[in-house]
């Protein structure tokens, strides 16, 4: 028996899991963090978090975001995965916005 994901969607289940975790714990350490809604991808709403470092989100789909989340009132930053992830690094070395 192996502890490794058998599919991507496993992959992909654990990784949304991980995310709405990072942003309850935002919350609880007085972030802003909420649900937007994707005009584009309304099945796929988006799980935004204010972090010091700048705004990062992640789309996941509505049938798998548990709980009740804030809306998210803020309008997206415009931001690309490769931002995303520049802010994610800021934030994890405790580095500021730019």
């Amino acid at each position: 028996m192996t502890d490794q994901s058998s599919t991507l969607n496993d992959a992909y289940f654990d990784r949304n899991q991980a995310v709405m975790a990072l942003a309850k714990l935002a919350m609880q350490q007085g972030y802003k963090a909420g649900v937007r809604i994707d005009p584009n991808e309304p099945d796929w709403p988006v799980l935004m978090i204010d972090l010091p470092s700048g705004q990062v989100g992640w789309h996941l789909p509505k049938n798998e975001l548990v709980g009740a989340w804030p809306e998210y009132e803020q309008a997206w930053d415009g931001h690309n995965l490769n931002e995303k992830r520049q802010r994610l690094a800021r934030f994890l070395a405790d580095e500021p916005e730019d």
